[in-house]
């Protein structure tokens, strides 16, 4: 069966939207700015040693908020060929409402932690297992402690295991939670694609895309402001 089938139908079944070929390519300057991608990744640049690619476009709502993801694939031009650097998920969700501020949410790197990242400060996470995986910073230190709950935290992590992902990062700004994790590729044929008899292709599709309405739902619920949130 072909991709199309498969995850066209589930998308078209709730009302989304799937595409192999993607119709607007992301500017890839801010995401690497925030550090969700590798730096000198600059969209359209044929000059610039590098270059990406796209494919698989998933979008549709999710409790009122616009949701969109997509497969890059990022290769470095070297001696005699392109390398890849990363192949994995790219996925935009938009809500109805701004941020106040920029939050950005990296994985933990030890003692190469910085204390700042451009405008933003480091921001401490509640949950020390969380503590321990992520590093986060911000420029709104109160609006961060109210959104890396660690409801919210566990949502990415289960949003990270439903696509077979790793290293996932994420970053609030304006009024998108801009979210990539490094996943093989995951729509073609010989990768999760077995006869209609066998439900784990179907299955894998669902959890994906509950995992993205649980990540939608945890930013949107209302939760009290943390009593520490001006130390």
């Amino acid at each position: 069966m072909t991709k199309d089938n498969i995850v066209g139908g589930i998308c078209r079944y709730i009302g989304w939207r799937f595409s192999a070929e993607v119709s607007d390519i992301p500017q890839l300057t801010l995401w690497s700015h925030l550090g969700l991608l590798p730096g000198g990744f600059v969209t359209g640049d044929k000059n610039a040693g590098s270059r990406a690619s796209f494919e698989d476009e998933m979008q549709g709502e999710a409790h009122g908020a616009q949701f969109r993801s997509l497969e890059v694939h990022l290769e470095r031009r070297g001696k005699n060929s392109y390398n890849t650097v990363m192949r994995g998920q790219m996925m935009t969700i938009t809500f109805p409402r701004k941020f106040l501020g920029k939050t950005v949410v990296l994985r933990d790197k030890g003692f190469l932690q910085r204390k700042t990242r451009g405008d933003m400060k480091r921001v401490g996470l509640v949950d020390p297992v969380f503590e321990r995986i992520f590093e986060a910073y911000s420029t709104d230190q109160v609006e961060a402690r109210y959104l890396l709950t660690p409801d919210f935290m566990q949502k990415l992590v289960d949003l990270e295991r439903s696509v077979n992902g790793s290293q996932i990062r994420f970053g609030f700004m304006q009024g998108q939670l801009l979210i990539v994790v490094e996943t093989p590729n995951r729509y073609e044929a010989g990768s999760m694609f077995e006869p209609l008899t066998k439900p784990e292709p179907t299955q894998k599709i669902l959890d994906e895309i509950g995992a993205v309405y649980d990540v939608i739902d945890a930013v949107l619920k209302p939760k009290p402001y943390p009593s520490n949130a001006n130390t």
